[in-house]
């Protein structure tokens, strides 16, 4: 997408990974191959992907995985996750690249299971502009 206010280039994409019946690892291989299918799209541009990553537990391995890969992992301020007592915590995030996550708020309940997210971003200081020269064609 174009940023009509600010003509900046931004990927923004919505990512459910597999239910926590399913290990880590996998969940790990599909934001991996999600980033990947991201930078398909707009290699070199800012990116954003919020959605239900279900990984509650282990996230400081987690984050450090992100970061080796270029990204920045930002849980909400809240619990997103509070159904059951066994399963609570942060399912809902964001990854990011070029961006300058200012907040994660957990909002209210809706009528999903999850509490839903709101992102509150700015953009880094080496974010292109859509006028300059981009891979993405």
């Amino acid at each position: 997408m174009i940023d009509n206010e600010t003509d900046h280039d931004l990927v923004i994409a919505s990512f459910h990974a597999a239910p926590l019946t399913a290990s880590n690892s996998l969940r790990r291989n599909q934001i991996h191959a999600a980033h990947a299918e991201l930078m398909s799209m707009g290699g070199g541009l800012m990116s954003l992907m919020v959605g239900d990553f279900n990984y509650p537990f282990f996230t400081k391995n987690l984050t450090a995985q992100m970061k080796d890969a270029g990204y920045d992992l930002t849980l909400s301020d809240r619990r997103t996750y509070t159904r059951y007592k066994v399963f609570k915590g942060h399912f809902d995030f964001a990854t990011s690249q070029g961006l300058n996550i200012e907040s994660v708020e957990t909002l209210p309940r809706g009528a999903s299971d999850h509490l839903p997210i709101l992102i509150s971003a700015e953009y880094g200081q080496d974010a292109p502009a859509a006028d300059a020269e981009s891979p993405a064609a």
